[in-house]
C-alpha cells in the first residue's frame, strides 16, 4: 500500500512482479537477448520425444530469455546456463513447463507471449512474500515504467486506488 494524492494504492506485489517481468521477457524476445547465468555444475536434463521436438523448434527463443542447453543425447540435453532471475527454481522444471504449454497457432508473437508469460510466472516473487522498503520502491518504479501497469497479461488487475473519500466514510 502506497498513499496517492486521491487515496491508498494497494498493489498486489505478484502480480506487479509478474507484469514486469513480462515485459522484460517478451524485450529479451523480441530484440535484446539476455544474459545467461552460468551454472556452477550443469544439470542434466531428460526429455520426451515430444518435447525434444518443441525444444529444437524453440532453442533461439530459450536462448534470447537467457537459458544455455547443449544435446547430450537423442532425449538429454545439459542446461549450462539460466536466466539470471531464475534462483531457487529448477531449470528442468521450468523447461519442462514451457515445453507444456499448447503451441501457440498465431505465429511467433503468441508463441513469445506465452514463453514470456510461463516464464513470469514461474520467476516472480510469491504471494506473502515481505519485501523491504528498498525492494517496494524498486517494485513499484519498475511497474510504471512498464506499458500495462494496470493489468497482468492474463487481465487480471494490478492495482486499485481507494479513494480519500471512502477512507474518511469508513472511519466515521
Amino acid at each position: 500500500m502506497t498513499a496517492v494524492k486521491s487515496g491508498l494504492m494497494i498493489i498486489d506485489q505478484h502480480r506487479a512482479d509478474v507484469r514486469i517481468r513480462f515485459e522484460r521477457y517478451l524485450h529479451q524476445l523480441a530484440e535484446t537477448p539476455a544474459r545467461s547465468q552460468r551454472l556452477l555444475f550443469p544439470e542434466a536434463v531428460e526429455f520426451s520425444s515430444a518435447e525434444v521436438v518443441l525444444l529444437e523448434s524453440q532453442l533461439s527463443s530459450l536462448v534470447a530469455v537467457g537459458f544455455d542447453l547443449t544435446q547430450l543425447g537423442p532425449l538429454n540435453y545439459a542446461v549450462h546456463g539460466v536466466p539470471a532471475d531464475l534462483e531457487g527454481v529448477s531449470p528442468a522444471d521450468v523447461l519442462h513447463d514451457l515445453l507444456s504449454v499448447p503451441t501457440a497457432s498465431n505465429g511467433l508473437d503468441d508463441a513469445h507471449h506465452q514463453m514470456a508469460l510461463t516464464l513470469a510466472r514461474r520467476t516472480s516473487i510469491s504471494y506473502g512474500e515481505v519485501l523491504s522498503n528498498e525492494e517496494m520502491d524498486v517494485l513499484v518504479n519498475n511497474l510504471f515504467g512498464c506499458q500495462n501497469v494496470n493489468y497482468t497479461p492474463d487481465g487480471k488487475a494490478i492495482l486499485c486506488i481507494l479513494p480519500q473519500q471512502d477512507i474518511e466514510q469508513l472511519l466515521g
